[in-house]
């Protein structure tokens, strides 16, 4: 009897452990770890100063597939990896991938085999399977991702992407989030990025991954997040110490601010738009000298504080594919192109053609500071030129309204390119910012050309130069300042605005 029990008693003993055991590795399901309690407590008051500090907001989600604001979504960089990452030049650099390779509608990704899960689990194709399927429903991703149609697993170690249509530049869009396989819809999912989140006393702080390969030069090991969703006024926080560092995208703030500042490229693009529909605007000659006239220089340091780069084209500058081909401000080619033109100044110093006076209306959305301030520079600058132009200032809807009336010469708008300079927003069927473009243009026909990569950028750049479809301006740049005493490394880029954290540090003073 006694030797009964003993039995029972071990019976009941083990099923109890493996009932407080872990669950198993391969369980797709199992919940991440976002609480360390036991990680190294910060005793001197200095050293808590001079720990970093990055913000975000506990009223947006940190699920990257979730996440509305820039400030989480900077973050999200941090915790979860992608395929490819867009180094300074907007070009792809495989990071999960070990390779990348297109072959018309497919790409073929092979994975690295040395990257796991912060929960310890190993990168598996079907991880990119779901996390493509992830994105391409959240409407962070579905822009970027608007041209692929499918991608399946194919063997241990790759996936193959389909694409809808032919994009020669597509694999610079594989740069949206990977999570393991089934964690997608949680609060944190689980990642393979450089930190993972943990939580200690309440606050939410970033650890490095000790599951990455790149651990041992992971030198700033403990990142602090400080939750600025109640505080008004983040730049001051960043001033007194309380952060490290913060991301403005927009005006600059009009108080003056004790930091450092560095510059960084956004694939905001910014354009004066021409209705192709409308007289004088129909000639691609009128467009040219157009053209000819906007002082883009100006438009930059004036409009948008120097926060910008002018551009003459429809890629940023910074981009590895972009020409050389220009058609700079000239202010003494414009007048001249438009007399060849027939376009002669009256006794009254204004333009006009056939005796009838040219008049042009710009109209531009009230909403926006720094287009309205370009718009009245570009109506200036054509005013120099002779031209009476009306300024329409009109609150957003009704702006839209007039655009899709057709009635209307000129507008200033603003687009949000892709990596791949994906220009189907203007020359799509469907495409948004298409207001007053010709379909059948010599721009818009070369364009889906360039984009299958059956013609070069520098051919396509000359099409577009000679058929001026509309007019570049430039592309926006967004700050990030920094405390005074903190040492940055190497450039920044909005897809990857922490991309060097690792190696940022206070300077001893």
């Amino acid at each position: 009897m006694k030797r009964l029990l003993s039995l029972l008693l071990c019976l009941v003993l083990l099923c109890g452990l493996a009932a407080c055991g872990k669950q198993p590795e391969d369980d797709p399901t199992a919940p991440t770890e976002t609480t360390d309690e036991t990680t190294e407590p910060v005793s001197a008051d200095k050293a808590a100063r001079r720990m970093i500090t990055l913000p975000y907001t506990a009223a947006d989600a940190l699920n990257p597939f979730q996440t509305k604001s820039t400030m989480n979504r900077d973050i999200d960089t941090l915790l979860y990896d992608s395929l490819v990452r867009l180094d300074e030049n907007f070009a792809p650099v495989p990071s999960l991938a070990a390779d990348v390779t297109q072959n018309g509608l497919t790409i073929t990704v092979t994975l690295r085999e040395d990257v796991r899960f912060t929960s310890g689990e190993l990168l598996h194709p079907r991880d990119v399977v779901y996390s493509f399927q992830c994105a391409k429903e959240s409407p962070c991703f579905e822009a970027r991702l608007q041209t692929f149609f499918s991608c399946s697993q194919e063997g241990e170690t790759a996936v193959v992407f389909t694409l809808l249509e032919e994009n020669a530049r597509a694999a610079s869009c594989l740069d949206f989030p990977v999570v393991r396989f089934g964690t997608g819809d949680r609060e944190l999912p689980v990642g393979c990025g450089r930190y993972r989140p943990v939580r200690r006393s309440g606050d939410l702080y970033l650890k490095a991954n000790e599951e990455s390969s790149a651990m041992e030069e992971m030198e700033l090991q403990t990142i602090k997040l400080l939750d600025i969703s109640t505080r008004e006024n983040e730049l001051q926080l960043l001033q007194i110490g309380e952060l490290s560092a913060f991301y403005v995208d927009g005006a600059a703030p009009t108080q003056k601010i004790f930091a450092n500042e560095q510059a960084v490229p956004l694939l905001n693009f910014v354009y004066l738009g021409l209705n192709s529909g409308r007289e004088h605007l129909s000639d691609p000659a009128f467009r040219r000298a157009l053209a000819f006239a906007i002082d883009k220089p100006t438009i930059c340091a004036a409009a948008y504080d120097a926060h910008a780069s002018a551009a003459d084209l429809p890629f940023h500058p910074l981009w590895e594919e972009s020409p050389e081909e220009t058609v700079g401000y000239d202010p003494l080619a414009a007048p001249r192109a438009f007399d060849l033109l027939g376009y002669t100044l009256s006794s009254s110093a204004k333009r006009a053609k056939g005796g009838q006076s040219v008049k042009l209306e710009l109209v531009c959305n009230s909403e926006n500071p720094m287009r309205l301030s370009c718009a009245k520079l570009i109506a200036d600058q054509l005013r120099d030129c002779g031209f009476t132009v009306n300024l329409s200032v009109l609150d957003y809807d009704s702006y839209l309204i007039r655009l899709e009336s057709g009635l209307w010469d000129l507008y200033v708008g603003e687009v949000k390119l892709t990596a791949d300079m994906d220009l189907s927003l203007f020359f799509g069927a469907e495409g948004k910012a298409g207001y007053g473009l010709d379909p059948a243009s010599a721009a818009a026909q070369t364009f889906f050309s360039w984009r299958a990569g059956a013609v070069d950028t520098s051919t396509f750049a000359q099409v577009f130069l000679q058929d001026q479809p509309l007019v570049p301006l430039c592309f926006r740049s967004g700050r990030l300042y920094c405390a005074k005493e903190l040492q940055i490394e190497g450039d920044v880029n909005e897809n990857d605005l922490y991309a060097n954290l690792y190696a940022w540090s206070y300077i001893e003073s």
